[in-house]
């Protein structure tokens, strides 16, 4: 895959699938249409049909040239299927730009550009939500990093002591509560795309859940620790596939 944005560690939300280079103006066309729309679109990335995954979470559009030259037919060869398929002819149609006997070659910038506004116009609702996840990934940056830290933290702790815990031991994990409990609020700072919000909230309930074990560490009851772990465990999973 080809991409300036990767290379400044933008991660694409947006794939777009051109027909294979042909020496047909139509493919001329397209190909070109498709660079215009990722060199102003941090969020998209070109490439090939060989080069998409048969499965992922990014949104693939496939550009077709004609009805001999298919991006979207190369990628069903694959077992692949676009999520959105925009024809170029029907989009230079629909806008009156091609006349009978014009010269296509000598118009090919004018009508890679009308293509390429409608393939923008089409995603408009997608690079929003990507660009959503893109602001949400960055404003979690830190705050996840704080997360791992408190619970490497908790995870090497021993089970709850039988008697007393010593007072360093005390104070050590009323400290790691009270942090987790800070991290809560935190959470309140950042708004997530809307898909998102559920596995942000239950996220969120997790580090409550890992300061109740904490208090019940603490207080040495055993159960308590152990329950709330493994629900905060559970409940950590779904944002964290979501951010993988």
């Amino acid at each position: 895959m080809t991409r300036e944005n990767e290379q400044a560690g933008c991660e694409p939300g947006v794939i777009l699938i051109p027909c294979a280079p042909s020496g047909r103006v139509g493919c001329e066309i397209v190909r070109r249409a498709v660079e215009l729309v990722a060199a102003g679109t941090p969020e998209a990335m070109v490439a090939a049909p060989d080069q998409c995954p048969a499965q992922g979470k990014r949104f693939i559009v496939a550009v077709d040239a004609s009805r001999a030259c298919r991006a979207s037919a190369a990628l069903e060869n694959r077992g692949t299927r676009a999520s959105l398929v925009i024809s170029a002819p029907e989009v230079l149609a629909r806008a009156g730009l091609v006349r009978p006997g014009m010269d296509l070659r000598s118009n090919i910038e004018q009508l890679s550009r009308a293509v390429s506004e409608a393939i923008q116009e089409s995603l408009r609702e997608v690079l929003e939500e990507a660009r959503e996840r893109r602001r949400y990934r960055e404003e979690m940056e830190p705050i996840l990093h704080r997360f791992q830290g408190l619970w490497t933290a908790l995870e090497a702790l021993p089970p709850p002591p039988d008697g007393v815990p010593s007072e360093e031991e005390r104070r050590r994990v009323e400290l790691l509560g009270r942090r987790c409990r800070n991290l809560f609020t935190k959470f309140d700072e950042v708004v997530p795309p809307t898909q998102w919000a559920e596995p942000h909230d239950l996220f969120q309930d997790a580090l409550l859940c890992m300061a109740y074990a904490c208090e019940g560490w603490v207080s040495g009851e055993a159960a308590r620790w152990e329950q709330n772990l493994e629900k905060a465990r559970v409940q950590v999973h779904p944002l964290m596939r979501r951010l993988a």
